[in-house]
């Protein structure tokens, strides 16, 4: 019995050590497979890598090679430029005589181009000076001439005054708008044909003239702001203020050799002086005396001096002209315009017309013996 018993614990032992043995050749076979599995797996890691690298390589070369080919282009270009500017510098010379030769010949022009306007200047201004002396009629006597001034109240700035000087503000404002839309026609001298014209139920006059005076503007400017803004002759009774005069004067025109009207004048002018032009606004009233007693007028006057343009006064030289724009409008004031004294009104506007025609002609020669007689 016991020897079964040994014989059977022998095989049993003999049982358990085949399994044992078959049981770690198969955990050595799957151990072999799991590290061939890693391998690969590894080997695969490696090869995306290896493709990533060459890829990025790749993109780089390509950045490199468009830089590359940008380089070349403007080393190309700085190439041709350089040829190019080097085939035009021998030509330099040549050109640079040529050029020399037209300056001094457009030098030679312009000198002579100068001579000529400053002898066309002189012939303007003697003929302006000729025709200025043939508008007045010939007289065999030296006879007085047709107007006279003379004071009559005292000196001062009066409410009147004040109120001229302050409508005078509000009148140059509006300057530009009235000076405009008129139609300027250029004439020797001013001549003071007022128009009768109705607007709103008020009759009025104006007139509007454009004379061209043969100086430079900055002589004109000067001339003709000493003879507004001063009295040369003393015939006035003046009151001085900034850039403006005040002045109260009595006309006395000569109508025949029989017959002479007078006028007692209140009047303000005021100065503005700018860079291109210089501006006068005058404003008058006027009283009638004698056979217009009752008459009066109210006078309103812009003058604008500038130099002539090139797309509006193409006729006129331009470095030795100046343009005088003047534009008048009177009212007359304080009658009944009635048809039985529309007579009576269109006689006194013409006996003021004919008077500030005059006046306007000496106010000009004053102007132009100024400017002759400035050193």
């Amino acid at each position: 019995y016991q020897r079964q018993q040994d014989v059977r614990s022998a095989s049993t032992n003999a049982k358990s050590s085949e399994d044992d043995r078959s049981e770690s050749q198969c955990t050595d076979e799957l151990s072999a497979e799991k590290r061939r599995e890693i391998r690969n797996a590894l080997a695969a890691q490696r090869r995306v890598r290896y493709r990533q690298k060459l890829k990025d390589e790749k993109e780089v070369l390509k950045r490199q090679a468009t830089e590359l080919s940008a380089q070349l282009t403007s080393l190309e270009t700085s190439q041709a430029e350089r040829k190019a500017k080097q085939a035009s510098n021998l030509m330099f010379g040549a050109w640079r005589a040529v050029a020399a030769r037209q300056l001094e010949r457009r030098m030679q022009a312009e000198q002579q181009q100068k001579l000529l306007r400053a002898e066309v200047v002189g012939r303007s201004r003697l003929i302006h000076q000729m025709s200025l002396l043939l508008d007045e009629p010939l007289k065999i006597n030296e006879q007085d001439p047709p107007i006279s001034y003379a004071k009559y109240c005292e000196n001062g700035v009066s409410a009147l005054h004040k109120n001229m000087l302050e409508e005078l503000d509000a009148a140059y404002l509006r300057i530009d708008d009235v000076m405009r839309d008129l139609d300027f026609k250029s004439v020797v001298s001013a001549a003071y044909n007022y128009s009768r014209k109705q607007k709103d139920g008020v009759v009025y006059f104006d007139n509007v003239d454009r004379i061209v005076f043969p100086y430079k503007f900055e002589q004109a400017a000067d001339g003709l702001e000493t003879v507004m803004m001063s009295d040369p002759d003393g015939g006035y009774e003046t009151a001085k203020l900034k850039d403006a005069i005040a002045m109260n004067y009595r006309v006395t025109y000569q109508i025949s050799e029989a017959e002479t009207v007078s006028f007692n004048i209140h009047g303000a002018a005021k100065r503005w002086r700018q860079k291109d032009r210089l501006v006068f606004l005058w404003r008058c009233f006027t009283e009638g005396l004698d056979e217009f007693e009752g008459l009066q007028s109210d006078e309103t006057a812009w003058i604008v001096v500038r130099p002539p343009t090139e797309k509006t006064d193409v006729n006129c030289d331009q470095s030795c002209s100046t343009i005088i724009d003047s534009y008048s409008r009177l009212v007359p004031v304080g009658i009944g315009l009635s048809p039985v004294c529309d007579g009576a009104v269109d006689r006194f506007v013409n006996i003021l017309s004919k008077s500030g025609e005059v006046e306007f002609k000496q106010m000009m020669q004053m102007m132009e013996k100024v400017i002759i007689n400035d050193p």
